[in-house]
């Protein structure tokens, strides 16, 4: 029983470790992004990120064991965005049309301009569990991603896309009228959707 108990003791010593080293490291690390608002919590301990080519705005979550990677193009993150835990970012791909060359010896300056693409995260997202995002993707204002899935094309604003490769599954709402005053609520004139934006993704 008292070595149960020691276990049990060590294993508590080290969550309480991880916890503090994972905020120091976030505290350490934030200046590193290439832009980052305020109140945005992320796990450095058990992520990887390349950190010079994302900005980040404010209120932002980035679950456990993220790997954003844009490694030529940039990532963007607006405002009160979650992701889950286990997302995986890309803004390219490695180029494999090149004959005669074996794919592990072509090298990332090698990569045309349709290789790299930005990828846009607007506000008001929500990603899911174990979703993989790929290069040019833009994922609509209010958008959720739901888990495992694998987008490759971009998604309209308050669509919830899932699957692989990932589709429209639903809205987010369940009519136009909630729609329209949920972003007209959020956003003043100017930043507000034009209205056929949102009818047309709702319909679509």
């Amino acid at each position: 029983m008292i070595i149960f108990k020691y276990i049990k003791f060590i294993g508590y010593f080290i969550n309480v470790l991880e916890k503090v080293l994972n905020r120091f490291l976030m505290y350490t690390n934030i200046g590193r992004f290439n832009k980052c608002g305020k109140n945005v919590k992320f796990y450095p301990l058990s992520s990887s990120f390349i950190y010079k080519n994302i900005s980040i705005g404010n209120d932002v979550y980035i679950g456990e064991r993220a790997s954003f990677k844009p490694y030529i193009a940039k990532l963007y993150i607006g405002n009160k965005v979650m992701f889950g835990p286990n997302v995986t970012i890309r803004g390219g791909i490695h180029p494999f049309y090149i004959a005669g060359r074996f794919l592990f010896d072509i090298g990332e300056n090698e990569k045309s301009v349709e290789d790299d693409q930005d990828v846009y995260i607007e506000d008001d997202v929500w990603v899911g569990t174990n979703v993989t995002i790929l290069k040019g993707v833009r994922l609509g204002r209010g958008s959720i991603i739901a888990a495992g899935a694998v987008v490759t094309k971009s998604v309209a604003p308050y669509t919830i896309a899932g699957g692989v490769p990932a589709k429209k599954i639903g809205n987010r709402f369940k009519n136009i009228e909630e729609t329209l005053f949920h972003d007209s609520n959020l956003y003043n004139d100017k930043q507000r959707l034009q209205d056929n934006i949102i009818i047309n993704a709702f319909k679509s």
